[in-house]
């Protein structure tokens, strides 16, 4: 059977963008088991207090559900390997991400990975990507999956949408990698430390 995950920030022991996991997860069960009632995300966090930052790693089907909470440290990610993928999908936060895991592996010396599918730029191995351009950030318009980090800060206006090409790197400045645990400017890369 599959197995979906989320992967929710706790901090001062409240969930964070909890609506947005719980969205996601309904989307999930709508294509993959809609006969069943979807998980509701909030009764996992009635007993978290803590003032450390977990990561709430919540891995699931359609009637099982496994929960860790997991100290969070941010990665160091300074630079990235473009790597080039026209058939890899991840349009759901599947526990299998073997297809990920081997551009990944790809990576060469560099700490992480920028996916290109059909000439655009989508998604490091971890994050969704943001660029910033001096003014503004924009994040790719079609990436392998819609982070709920991503949907937030689209939500609030504090990044755009627009394609976004390799030979377009040099109008930007700095590379922000986002996801449900890393903010805006949490994890920043120079453009100048991308291997093409």
């Amino acid at each position: 059977m599959y197995r979906f995950i989320e992967s929710i920030c706790c901090k001062n022991g409240r969930p964070q963008l909890l609506k947005l996991h719980q969205q996601r997860l309904k989307r999930t069960f709508q294509t993959y088991f809609s006969d069943s009632m979807p998980h509701d995300l909030r009764h996992i966090f009635e007993h978290v207090s803590s003032d450390t930052k977990y990561k709430c790693r919540v891995e699931y089907d359609a009637t099982n559900i496994d929960i860790d909470f997991i100290p969070y440290i941010n990665p160091r990610v300074n630079s990235l390997q473009v790597i080039v993928d026209d058939e890899i999908n991840y349009d759901f936060k599947s526990a299998d991400r073997s297809g990920l895991t081997d551009l990944f592996n790809r990576r060469k010396e560099a700490d992480d990975i920028m996916i290109i599918k059909n000439g655009r730029i989508t998604d490091s191995y971890f994050a969704n990507l943001a660029f910033y351009d001096g003014i503004d950030w924009w994040t790719p318009k079609f990436p392998l999956l819609n982070g709920v980090k991503r949907q937030n800060l689209l939500d609030t206006g504090s990044i755009k949408e627009k394609d976004v090409f390799v030979d377009e790197l040099g109008d930007f400045q700095t590379i922000s990698l986002i996801n449900a645990m890393n903010d805006l400017g949490d994890l920043t890369v120079s453009t100048s430390d991308v291997m093409v």
